[in-house]
């Protein structure tokens, strides 16, 4: 558990399931990743920004306008979502001024390209310097812990992936499609450009954060996490680690408690299975039989008595097919079947004794007021010599009639009564669970009871002193709750996946706009139908009990699903259905819009066969990224054990920031 906790808090420590060194983790987990991302930013900001520029010298200020609002729109709203989250402001507070919080947060704005570049090159730093550490050192853990710490800036390069790169790349791809065949070099250089580096830079951020949440409720951070957010979280992998470890002591403690109470079970087994062996292994064609003569009297309705001989005959029955005895004919072998067979008076001298207890049981003991010589109610004769004097019997007939008139019915309704309580106990024992003894000690039986405060107190007459015997201790333990999620993706697993959202986001990309150039106005009504539907879908999700924050934040949500599907702030409770519903979903509008303006409309240039070739190409290598990144490389699930009062309940209301 510990293992796969570290996992899922941190970047993974093996690829495809092997373990790598802690030097190679940190390359491919920590340097290689920041170089790349520092290299497509300053391409694609430096682009658009060349684009814009190009696009304004060439007499197309709308266009040109249009790049550059792109382009300072990420910082604008990352500013506004800081200064609107009230763990931000918090966070903020904690360290400095709120007014030297909120000069910081502008500067960032004015200069949010080299504040990038700061955060970049501080996170390469670190991770270089990890590397001059010895393995599973403290200082090598320092350095990572600082190259992977929090900061805003992660929130910004996360709203620029969907508010500058992707309609970046809907704006250029249609300025380059509604040009003639006489366009400008330098300008379509610069357009190709930038889409290359945001289509990039959109797989990229996909890829990152598509199962974020539920990585997150298994021990990863928001990488804009406050610090206050950032121990919380610690403090919930401390809380399951210690309540894994009294998981598997318990569980210790009940195999150990099982082996020393029954320090025979293993001798009892072998001879209940030597028993079942030598019974199984019994002659089927032997007939075992005993007979039993019983001498004993019977009363009638005339008072008169009744001389008989009862014989019993224990029958043993045979098999009726041999050597194919059942578990039911080995428990009929192993009781015999009683015969009682009632003869006349013959040697009422011989009984034989046997060697099993017959299962009728033994008469009643004499009454402790019976006299020592009880009378009998006929005199012997030669032919009848004197019998067994009759215990059941009294000194008077006539009174022990009576008497047994009356206590036989009563010696019933005891019996019955016995049986009733014995069946009732039997049926609470095994049926009706018992509170936990936490909750019924007291405090005598504790042995720190005098540190806990009595929670109820039973109630004792005026003047009579508390003892701890009248005093309950009630223990209520924190309940727990298992909590779902998924480790991070390994370095193989994150290369199939960017491949798998670039094939994505190309077919989207292309299928939009294509479609737009063709039919603008039916372009904006699949938009519209798409986005309800994300709405509706997120409204089922959440049963629609959010705040206004949390609607205001699915809105934008919603946005972000025109053009890929991830789980930020939303945990989805059937991640497989909602990732299919999607894909077909997504694949149906981009093969009818494509169908569509490929099959009706006449081409004047060669790059709409190209589009199209590329739209169905990058559709069937996104298919088998797929197959192969849930089939292959999908990352493992992970089990947290949380204390339900642990998780702070404003955590599930905050806002993106």
């Amino acid at each position: 558990m510990s293992a796969e906790l570290a996992h899922a808090a941190s970047p993974p420590a093996h690829i495809l399931g092997y373990a790598i060194r802690s030097r190679t983790r940190i390359y491919v987990s920590y340097i290689i990743p920041t170089c790349l991302a520092l290299l497509v930013y300053m391409l694609q900001t430096s682009t658009d920004l060349a684009l814009s520029y190009q696009l304004f010298r060439k007499h197309e200020p709308g266009y040109g306008a249009g790049t550059l609002v792109l382009v300072l729109l990420p910082p604008l709203l990352t500013y506004l979502l800081v200064l609107s989250s009230r763990e931000q402001r918090s966070s903020v507070s904690a360290n400095r001024s709120k007014c030297m919080g909120c000069s910081l947060g502008l500067l960032q704005l004015l200069f949010f390209p080299l504040a990038v570049l700061y955060r970049f090159t501080m996170r390469l730093f670190w991770s270089v310097e990890a590397l001059y550490h010895e393995d599973d050192d403290v200082e090598r853990m320092k350095c990572l812990a600082k190259a992977t710490q929090t900061s805003n800036i992660e929130l910004y390069l996360l709203i620029q992936a969907y508010a500058q790169a992707a309609p970046q790349i809907i704006l250029q791809m249609y300025h380059m499609l509604v040009q003639d065949i006489f366009r400008n070099y330098e300008t379509s250089a610069l357009q190709s450009m930038c889409l290359v580096f945001a289509a990039i830079d959109l797989a990229g951020i996909t890829t990152s954060y598509h199962r974020i949440e539920s990585q997150r409720r298994v021990g990863r951070n928001y990488p804009w996490a406050t610090a206050q957010q950032v121990e919380a979280q610690r403090c919930r992998l401390e809380q399951n680690e210690r309540l894994c470890g009294e998981v598997e002591r318990r569980k210790r403690e009940s195999e150990r408690s099982l082996a020393t109470s029954f320090p025979q079970s293993e001798k009892i087994m072998a001879n209940f299975h030597a028993r079942q062996e030598s019974a199984s292994q019994i002659e089927t064609s032997a007939i075992g039989s005993h007979e039993l003569h019983v001498n004993g009297h019977d009363e009638v309705d005339n008072d008169a008595v009744e001389k008989l001989e009862v014989i019993a005959m224990l029958h043993q029955p045979t098999s009726t097919v041999p050597g194919n005895v059942t578990d039911d004919d080995k428990i009929y072998q192993a009781r015999p079947k009683l015969h009682l067979q009632r003869n006349e008076l013959q040697h009422l001298d011989s009984i034989e004794v046997l060697d099993t207890v017959p299962e009728t049981p033994a008469p009643p003991p004499p009454p402790a007021t019976a006299p020592p010589a009880l009378p009998m109610l006929r005199l012997p004769t030669e032919n009848d010599p004197p019998a067994a004097p009759d215990l059941r019997r009294t000194a008077s007939d006539t009174e022990y009639r009576r008497s047994r008139r009356v206590t036989r019915p009563l010696s019933q309704l005891e019996t019955f009564k016995d049986m009733l309580l014995v069946n009732a106990q039997l049926y609470i024992k095994e049926h009706v669970p018992r509170p936990p003894k936490l909750l019924i000690g007291r405090v005598d039986e504790e042995p720190n009871s005098d540190e806990r405060t009595p929670l109820v107190l039973a109630q004792t007459p005026k003047g009579t002193p508390l003892t701890p015997k009248d005093v309950v201790d009630f223990y209520f333990p924190r309940p727990t709750k298992i909590v779902n999620g998924i480790q991070q993706d390994d370095f193989a697993g994150r290369t199939v996946a960017f491949f798998g959202w670039i094939a994505f986001i190309i077919m989207r990309m292309l299928s939009l706009a294509t479609f737009c150039v063709f039919y603008p106005r039916a372009f904006f009504i699949v938009v519209g139908v798409h986005y309800a539907l994300m709405l509706a879908a997120l409204a089922l999700e959440t049963r629609c009990h959010v705040s206004w924050s949390r609607c205001l934040f699915y809105l934008l949500l919603a946005y972000i699903y025109i053009f890929v599907l991830i789980e930020l702030r939303v945990c989805f409770k059937s991640i497989r259905r909602w990732y299919v519903c999607y894909l077909v979903l997504v694949l149906a509008e981009n093969i009818t819009m494509s169908a569509i303006w490929y099959g009706n409309e006449q081409f004047e240039s060669w790059w709409f066969g190209f589009i199209w070739e590329w739209i169905v190409y990058s559709g069937i290598l996104f298919l088998a990224t797929i197959v192969v990144y849930y089939c292959i490389l999908r990352p493992k699930d992970v089990t947290l054990i949380v204390e339900e009062e642990g998780e702070p309940p404003q955590q599930s209301e905050q806002s993106v920031a």
